[in-house]
């Protein structure tokens, strides 16, 4: 398991260059429909999750054996777990989750645990500043620094607060802007991030 954690990519794993580029082919095609079903219809569909998943184990068991299974499989967890403790608090959808995860099965752990961070901050940059056009930046400070307080008096998990923000926000566009962000990193450095470790 160790050894599938320390490759950070389809190249570094050693899948063929063909086969890079085919996953990869994949990956934007999929991520700019869910972008677009995300941004007009609020929804990422699972006609197009499921298959991403399945392709992504496939692709990779072909191109890579059964250490490529192994990787995109280890992917396929990391993408749902990193989504599945604010889909269970109610702070996203399932799309997003099954979003996630086919991005693991695609291109493994190590792009979408990073692509979800780039994500994380283009969502912030989207919306922070309709938020603050709004009027409800203040309701989400406030509601944040509640949530905060009640953790570090109780010593314990509070139930998740309450949104303040009543409008849908597409947080599967921001995902999308930062799995884009993953892969050009990805094609320039051969990992996707910038960060030597």
């Amino acid at each position: 398991m160790n050894f599938l954690f320390s490759k950070w990519s389809g190249a570094q794993l050693g899948l063929p260059p063909v086969g890079v580029l085919v996953i990869d082919a994949i990956l934007v095609a999929f991520l700019l429909y869910c972008a677009y079903t995300d941004s007009t219809r609020g929804k990422i569909y699972n006609k197009v999750t499921f298959p991403a998943m399945a392709l992504g184990l496939i692709l990779n068991g072909v191109f890579g054996g059964w250490t490529g299974l192994g990787w995109a499989f280890l992917g396929w967890c990391v993408g749902m777990g990193i989504q599945w403790v604010p889909y269970s608090m109610g702070l996203a959808k399932a799309g997003d989750v099954k979003l996630l995860a086919a991005v693991g099965a695609l291109k493994g752990w190590a792009f979408c645990g990073f692509g979800f961070l780039y994500g994380a901050a283009a969502f912030g940059l989207l919306w922070i500043p309709k938020l603050m056009k709004s009027g409800e930046m203040k309701a989400v400070g406030n509601n944040l620094k509640g949530y905060l307080q009640t953790a570090a008096v109780t010593q314990s998990v509070p139930d998740a607060p309450e949104p303040t923000v009543r409008r849908y926000a597409p947080w599967g566009l921001g995902l999308v802007i930062g799995f884009l962000i993953a892969l050009i990193l990805e094609r320039l450095t051969g990992r996707p991030t910038w960060i030597q470790f």
